[in-house]
């Protein structure tokens, strides 16, 4: 079995400090990768000198840092909710108007450029938040499904899989992550942002199922099972919520 030797270090590259662990082991080739959580790791040959190591790092610092922007991509939020009539919320990459009247019971409907909310009272926004996180949550989950389903059917010549566990909660900091149980987690806001973009997000995470970093081998397998990946993440970039 290979040993493996683990080190952490920090170089200087384009104006910033760029930390690395270094991992040692019986292998003959040189790995740079970039993990799902944004750590950088270099795997190396046990009597690869480190001047070596981080030459190569810094050659290839611009595809680093741009795989680190990629782990990075968080939802671009707006300034914070009123959840009073004439907002815009999202819903499927489209922007809609809310409007919030006054009802014996609490409601929420998609009719034209509106979301209407009723509500017993219309100061409280706390209410209305949670109808329309209500609202969101009802139909993310068989969008989400469905959605989940056509990008199994389209990578399976890649990955092979037939089905994954799928949880949908609210997350700050990311659009989507996997657990090596085979299990995919969707942000909620996940909803508000085209289709294109869901599909990026969820065959992003199919393709984590197979390799759990962000090499040239992750980049490559994403591009077999969806070649226009670059354009829906650069779509996702610009969606605010």
């Amino acid at each position: 079995m290979s040993k493996v030797t683990v080190e952490r270090y920090s170089i200087q590259s384009r104006g910033k400090q760029l930390s690395y662990d270094l991992h040692r082991s019986d292998r003959t080739t040189l790995e740079i990768s970039v993990h799902p959580d944004g750590r950088v790791a270099v795997t190396a040959p046990h009597d690869t000198d480190l001047e070596k190591i981080e030459e190569k790092l810094r050659k290839r610092s611009s595809w680093v840092e741009r795989n680190i922007r990629e782990v990075n991509l968080l939802p671009q939020t707006q300034s914070p909710r009123q959840w009073v009539s004439g907002e815009t919320h999202r819903y499927l990459g489209r922007q809609y108007r809310l409007k919030v009247a006054v009802g014996p019971q609490t409601s929420v409907k998609l009719k034209g450029a509106f979301f209407y909310v009723s509500v017993p009272d219309k100061t409280d926004v706390n209410a209305i938040r949670k109808a329309m996180e209500a609202w969101y949550r009802k139909h993310a989950q068989p969008r989400f499904e469905q959605r989940l389903s056509l990008c199994l059917r389209a990578s399976k010549p890649f990955l092979g899989i037939d089905q994954v566990d799928l949880v949908i909660r609210k997350m700050k900091s990311r659009w989507g992550s996997c657990t090596p149980t085979g299990r995919i987690v969707l942000n909620l806001d996940l909803i508000k942002a085209p289709i294109q973009c869901i599909d990026y997000i969820i065959m992003h995470e199919l393709c984590h199922l197979a390799v759990m970093n962000h090499s040239a081998k992750f980049w490559n397998l994403l591009s077999k099972c969806m070649p226009d990946w670059e354009k829906r993440r650069k779509a996702l970039a610009r969606v605010e919520i």
